[in-house]
């Protein structure tokens, strides 16, 4: 059974994040689609054409003001209480080294991957805070747990919204029922990873994407989760912690702090 009324993808036009928006189509559950282009509208049509609910919003997300103007304004319309949000857009940014980055290109980077998926839980944050419920997934990547040269910019975006995903949870944990985590999901052959490796990117083995999809599937629809708070890549054993009461002694555990 279903645990949330709507799940809302950023991402959702390609790659990872079309996948899970139309997993969650499949699942009867309603998405809204969201993406730069008018792809999220496709996925959109593709979940209706199968029998799903779905909506798309185009936004480009470097806009980070206006998405948190068009979220503010989509979730007053609706009657959705129990939200899921699953935050997977991302640009690779500028190839490194540093010495030859432009900040400029840096500055765009954060602000779609971190500012502008921001936005869209910030809009949300009211509704959520007023229904005590909840469940985020936001996506960590190459670079956050260690060196990532050939993509700087993403990098260091990516370790930041690990330590953002551990002070929500912190924001959040006697607000109500609410569960949050940051989640790497491995290198899924996708768009991105061919971009990834023609800029120099090196990748040890990747992933079915398949795998993710499972895991914020799970997630989005646990009851209670002892990985809320915590920096979960997809080869972690995390199924045991799914809908169980088992949870971490160590508090360094999975945390941005581990070393592996």
């Amino acid at each position: 059974m279903n645990l949330v009324d709507v799940v809302i993808v950023t991402g959702a036009g390609r790659g990872i994040g079309r996948s899970i928006a139309l997993d969650f189509g499949k699942q009867g559950i309603p998405v809204l689609c969201i993406s730069k282009s008018s792809n999220a509208g496709n996925v959109a049509k593709e979940i209706t054409n199968d029998g799903g609910i779905a909506e798309s919003l185009s936004l480009d997300l470097s806009n980070y003001e206006t998405v948190e103007n068009e979220i503010s304004k989509w979730i007053l319309k609706t009657s959705y209480k129990k939200i899921g949000i699953v935050l997977a857009a991302a640009i690779l940014g500028p190839k490194g080294p540093l010495t030859n980055c432009s900040l400029k290109e840096w500055d765009d980077c954060h602000r779609v991957n971190i500012l502008g998926n921001l936005a869209v839980l910030k809009s949300l944050f009211p509704r959520m805070l007023e229904n005590k419920f909840g469940r985020i997934v936001m996506f960590s990547g190459g670079g956050a747990a260690y060196a990532n040269p050939a993509f700087p910019g993403y990098s260091s975006t990516k370790t930041a919204t690990v330590r953002i995903a551990e002070n929500i949870y912190e924001d959040l944990k006697d607000k109500g029922d609410f569960l949050i985590t940051c989640f790497g999901p491995g290198a899924v052959e996708t768009d991105m990873l061919k971009e990834f490796r023609t800029g120099g990117g090196e990748v040890k083995a990747t992933t079915k994407i398949e795998e993710p999809v499972l895991f914020v599937r799970e997630f989005i629809n646990a009851r209670t989760c002892g990985l809320s708070g915590r920096f979960v890549h997809v080869r972690n054993s995390w199924k045991e912690y799914i809908n169980s009461s088992k949870t971490f002694d160590d508090d360094s555990m999975w945390k941005l702090r581990r070393v592996e």
